[in-house]
């Protein structure tokens, strides 16, 4: 697959630093098969929204369990935007798979996340 001309914008959620920062390093190593651009990052689906209303982002990176608002109710704010980004949840639990599903995601990641299957979502994401 050739890679798109414009990253992709992403808004990374997640309420443990580590993760985040380990997202932002997958990423950075992806760039030559599926360019990105992360254009912010969020600890709760509160602080998600307020970066994704206020910034255009193509993918939200969301962890299922957080303070405040948990990834699932944040996906469906988030399909509630003029532009709703593609929504990929990157989560250490297995039983919100279904969930995240019926909420339209264009994927389901398991941590540790591998390289392989991020940049396998991200091309998902692109296509749409």
């Amino acid at each position: 697959m050739t890679a798109p001309t414009q990253p992709l914008r992403i808004l990374l959620v997640d309420d443990e630093t580590p993760a985040r920062n380990r997202l932002r390093q997958l990423l950075d190593d992806l760039q030559s098969q599926q360019p990105t651009q992360v254009v912010g990052d969020a600890s709760n689906g509160v602080d998600a929204l307020e970066v994704a209303a206020s910034r255009g982002i193509d993918v939200a990176l969301v962890d299922i369990r957080m303070p405040r608002m948990d990834g699932l109710q944040l996906a469906l704010h988030l399909a509630r935007l003029p532009h709703p980004p593609a929504t990929i949840f990157i989560t250490a639990y297995d039983q919100y798979a279904i969930n995240a599903f019926d909420l339209s995601a264009v994927d389901y990641l398991l941590k540790p996340v591998r390289a392989e299957r991020l940049c396998e979502a991200l091309q998902k994401a692109a296509s749409r």
